[in-house]
């Protein structure tokens, strides 16, 4: 996920068709690692997204969150949008979160009664 650091501005619109081809679901954080060859702070995140999908790993500006803090965490991510290098790590998956006004990363939080693999819809 990227910070962007100017005012939020309204994207053009999407047919339903393209937002329905994301596929969205809930994954368990198994492992965080520190990830000191990106430009900018961020964890490298091992995430199990269930049978289905299975085990997917991405990076995440979301240093405001300790490994404590993100270990063990259910999070919300895209995982069908294709991998991407970056800094030689391949990252999988795209965690998603709201960015507040001072460029913070606030996770999403699907809530308790969720398993990974949920799909949201």
């Amino acid at each position: 996920m990227s910070n962007i650091s100017a005012a939020p501005t309204a994207k053009p619109e999407a047919s339903p068709d393209q937002f329905f081809a994301v596929d969205i679901r809930v994954g368990r954080v198994t492992d965080v690692e520190a990830f000191p060859e990106a430009r900018r702070p961020a964890w490298k995140l091992t995430v199990d997204f269930g049978p289905e999908v299975g085990t997917l790993r991405t990076s995440a500006q979301v240093t405001n969150y300790g490994r404590e803090a993100l270990l063990d965490r259910l999070v919300v991510g895209a995982v069908n949008l294709g991998a991407k290098r970056i800094a030689g790590f391949k990252s999988e998956f795209l965690v998603l979160g709201a960015q507040d006004g001072d460029g913070t990363i606030h996770l999403l939080d699907p809530g308790t009664d969720v398993s990974p693999g949920d799909i949201i819809c």
